[in-house]
């Protein structure tokens, strides 16, 4: 099923013979003309030092926490900055193998963890989730797994039904228990676009039934290992994460250790930890792949729903398409962290952009960046908005 586009053939020049000396003249021109359209088709013209002042502008300080970017094009690596510090307790900065907490950019591959089971028959978009857990009220019972998907499946955000005093982290079995107990929705399954955790959530726990693993060993033996992804992960309370960041909150001046939170612990919406340069090779592996396979083609052009400004959303990707190409693109938001990515398929581009600090300024900088790349904001036709503050909204619902 899966269609791999190669890579084209490197380029050789013949070798000069005196005797045809004009043949190999227009080969030698002709082989010129080949490098120079690849280089403008294949490669993203990169100003490395005008990149490095547009991120050390937001960033200044490398005793603070910080961020890491990266920008690869069909696979290669074209840009990579790091500032700041991973670990302000034991002074470690911040690399290209750091590994950050995801947040919300953990839900594509959530979503790819849901794909690999339609791809092998074990799952079908239109499984039910009382085909999968027991005791559901009604009102839940016909949600499918592609309204999970799409954000439409109505269901309550389990945010909003934790106690008050609860201490200990909830889980994504947790969450289940905690929609078990209302038998309403906030609007009709299917009839509209709400953003929500609690679908990507449950769509973890049906990963576990239909795989008879846990999510995270699926996602490992599935998913990222066969890529050459190590030390990417689905986070677990055994886990031990190499080169972690870990997270802090702006106060007064300062950074307050801001690592974890009750709800941070969840796997499905937001568990997965990636560093700068395993999530491009994730990407690359959905861009020469994944994203080549035409049932996957068919979900993010037919399936995808509209969310507003042009844009629409499918499998953990917000989607801005256009007749000749497609953009994806996230963001994570989380206690100490905040990171974006985006994907031009066309292009094969990946730029991203990781943070171990809560604030708003990674905004403005990743907007920064797209236009230091010479890229527009893909939510500009309709929001004067950063891109990261227009998902912000769209996650508050």
């Amino acid at each position: 099923m899966s269609l791999i586009l190669n890579p084209l053939p490197p380029v050789r020049l013949r070798q000069y013979k005196p005797k045809c000396a004009v043949k190999n003249m227009i080969n030698l021109k002709l082989s010129f003309i080949l490098i120079c359209v690849t280089s403008v088709v294949m490669g993203q013209k990169i100003d490395k030092s005008k990149l490095d002042n547009t991120i050390s502008s937001y960033y200044k300080d490398q005793r603070a926490p910080g961020v890491a970017c990266e920008i690869s094009q069909n696979g290669q690596t074209l840009y990579r900055y790091a500032i700041g510090q991973a670990d302000l307790k034991e002074g470690r900065a911040i690399t290209a193998d750091t590994h950050f907490r995801m947040a919300s950019v953990s839900k594509q591959v959530t979503a790819q963890a849901i794909y690999t089971l339609l791809t092998q028959k074990r799952l079908k978009l239109d499984d039910r989730l009382s085909h999968f857990f027991e005791d559901l009220p009604v009102a839940l019972r016909s949600i499918t797994i592609e309204q999970l998907l799409q954000h439409t499946s109505g269901i309550w955000d389990y945010e909003e039904l934790i106690p008050n005093d609860r201490k200990d982290q909830v889980s994504d079995r947790d969450v289940l228990n905690y929609v078990k107990q209302t038998d309403r929705l906030y609007f009709s399954s299917g009839s509209q676009f709400r953003y929500s955790n609690t679908g990507y959530c449950l769509l973890s726990l049906i990963v576990e039934q239909a795989a008879k693993q846990s999510f995270a060993s699926f996602v490992k033996g599935q998913l990222f290992e066969p890529i050459g992804i190590a030390g990417g992960m689905v986070y677990e309370p055994t886990s031990t994460i190499v080169d972690r960041a870990y997270g802090y909150h702006p106060a007064a001046g300062d950074y307050r250790f801001a690592d974890q939170s009750v709800t941070s612990a969840t796997q499905g919406d937001g568990g997965v930890y990636f560093s700068a340069d395993e999530y491009h090779k994730w990407a690359n592996f959905l861009i020469k792949d994944r994203l080549q396979q035409a049932a996957m083609q068919q979900l993010l052009s037919q399936k995808a729903i509209p969310v507003k400004d042009e844009i629409s959303y499918h499998l953990g990707w917000f989607i801005s398409k256009s007749a000749e190409n497609m953009i994806l693109f996230h963001s994570g938001e989380s206690t100490g962290f905040h990171n974006v990515v985006y994907i031009d398929l066309q292009k094969g581009l990946v730029i991203s952009l990781f943070s171990n600090r809560d604030d708003f300024i990674i905004g403005e900088a990743f907007d920064a960046i797209l236009k230091t790349v010479g890229i527009h904001n893909p939510v500009l036709k309709g929001s004067q908005q950063t891109t990261f503050a227009w998902l912000n909204a769209v996650y508050a619902n």
